[in-house]
């Protein structure tokens, strides 16, 4: 998880009527069951460091606002191994629950489906339940008739690649960092055909971070 940072810089709003400030901006569609990726990345598309850093972003006291509305209409997470890992070590240790308490909060008692080819993966996380990903529709069909409110991924880039894939993605929400990496890991990477995607709605944080919101569309030939 990154250290909090204050930013004191005011956000130039350039884009008129797609662009929201946080305090204002929805979230995601007011319909129950969405399926959203919400993934962070550099400026220059990446979302691992070169020696898979993930210390360059900027979240301050206005991002943990926001993403808090986010985690209340928040009915499951879907996870891939290594993020459900690393989830685990930060969210249960005792700095995330006396710093940030409300986030910690949900992320243990929030269900957790966790996608992972290691049957040996140990589901001691609270709420945890672990799926080999043979049949991800039939995966996420169960668990959003489990749930209500929304399913999310987070912070998993190759799961989403293998949903977006599978045209099992309604929205994708990228947090775009003011920092440029040079290398490491690319979003989405390994994604084996063209998505074509509908913008919604951008939101400018004072940090400098920005969201877009795409959803696919579903139903046209890949290319």
């Amino acid at each position: 998880m990154n250290t909090p940072a204050r930013s004191h810089v005011r956000p130039e709003i350039r884009h008129g009527e797609t662009t929201e400030t946080p305090d204002k901006v929805s979230t995601g569609p007011s319909r129950g069951g969405t399926v959203f990726a919400f993934l962070f990345c550099s400026l220059d598309g990446y979302y691992e460091g070169p020696g898979g850093e993930l210390d360059w972003g900027v979240n301050d006291e206005e991002f943990f606002t926001w993403n808090m509305r986010q985690c209340n209409e928040i009915g499951a997470l879907l996870l891939g191994r290594r993020t459900y890992e690393h989830f685990q070590a930060f969210w249960t240790s005792r700095s995330a629950r006396e710093h940030m308490p409300e986030v910690a909060q949900f992320m243990s008692s929030v269900p957790k489906l966790v996608v992972t080819g290691n049957s040996d993966l140990p589901p001691t996380w609270r709420g945890t339940t672990i799926t080999d990903g043979k049949n991800l529709a039939a995966d996420i069909a169960r668990l959003g008739s489990e749930v209500a409110g929304d399913i999310a991924v987070f912070g998993s880039s190759e799961l989403t690649t293998s949903l977006m894939q599978e045209g099992l993605i309604d929205e994708l929400r990228i947090l775009i960092h003011p920092v440029l990496l040079g290398s490491g890991r690319s979003l989405l990477n390994g994604l084996a055909h063209r998505v074509p995607l509908e913008a919604g709605p951008a939101t400018v944080f004072r940090s400098g971070n920005v969201l877009l919101t795409y959803r696919p569309v579903h139903g046209e030939r890949p290319l």
